[in-house]
């Protein structure tokens, strides 16, 4: 079996610049994480390392599920990630999830949009998995910052999604939208030599410029989601989750 490969980006964040940016992420992502609550949690994208974040959240179960996995089949484990007991990794794909409609609590979805070949088909499966009243947050690259001009990132500006038609998105999937997105400055990158100055400028008037923004969203239960074909369950996940039985009684 081969050995299974991260994606370029998972290795670009190994890299200093990659470094800084889940750094600066920390704190907007902790401070968010603490919203969700309930049974599970799911945690997408390609830093494993960052589940920590979310060590505050009123949660039973939190999983992360590793996107852009090169050699390793969708469901996955990942034992090497040392998760404690009732925590699971495995790896899967941003656009096909291997959990049933409605059984998650919570979803973070941290740059999968950028990974994923198709971000509309990505928030749609986090939309699916997501009970009626959980929470989808959003990790994503802000494509109007200049930070995202910087030589190792033009390709990913080209896939990042803006926060108004993320927001069309959403409407169309029955998620309403809370507040606005909040935006996260990363330190120490100046792709057009910016100084002091310019970045004093985008803090004090609040400019939407930011490397990174976050979006948060509610399942309301009107929308329409597409049901992909073929979906398979992972048997490797189900000691994480909580009984299907005794989860829909509390939900009645």
């Amino acid at each position: 079996m081969p050995t299974p490969k991260p994606c370029p980006f998972a290795t670009w964040l190994a890299s200093p610049a990659g470094v800084r940016l889940l750094a600066a992420e920390r704190a907007p992502l902790r401070a968010a994480a603490r919203r969700f609550h309930g049974e599970a949690l799911l945690w997408v994208g390609a830093a494993p390392q960052m589940l920590d974040t979310t060590a505050q959240c009123m949660v039973r179960a939190r999983i992360f599920a590793a996107v852009g996995v090169h050699g390793a089949a969708p469901g996955e484990n990942l034992p090497e990630c040392g998760f404690r007991p009732r925590h699971a990794s495995l790896v899967a794909g941003a656009e096909s999830l291997p959990f049933a409609a409605g059984t998650l609590d919570g979803v973070l979805l941290h740059h999968a949009l950028e990974i994923a070949g198709d971000p509309r088909a990505a928030l749609r499966e986090a939309a699916r998995v997501l009970r009626t009243g959980g929470l989808l947050v959003v990790a994503a690259f802000n494509p109007f910052s200049p930070w995202l001009f910087a030589k190792p990132l033009r390709a990913l500006r080209t896939k990042s999604v803006s926060t108004h038609r993320l927001r069309d998105w959403l409407a169309l999937l029955g998620l309403a939208v809370d507040g606005d997105a909040s935006y996260v400055r990363i330190p120490r990158t100046r792709p057009f030599g910016q100084h002091r100055r310019w970045s004093a400028t985008t803090r004090w008037h609040r400019l939407p410029l930011g490397g990174v923004y976050l979006l948060s969203a509610t399942k309301v239960g009107h929308g329409t989601i597409v049901e992909p074909a073929g979906r398979r369950q992972a048997a490797d996940i189900r000691s994480a989750l909580p009984d299907p039985v005794a989860y829909q009684r509390r939900a009645a």
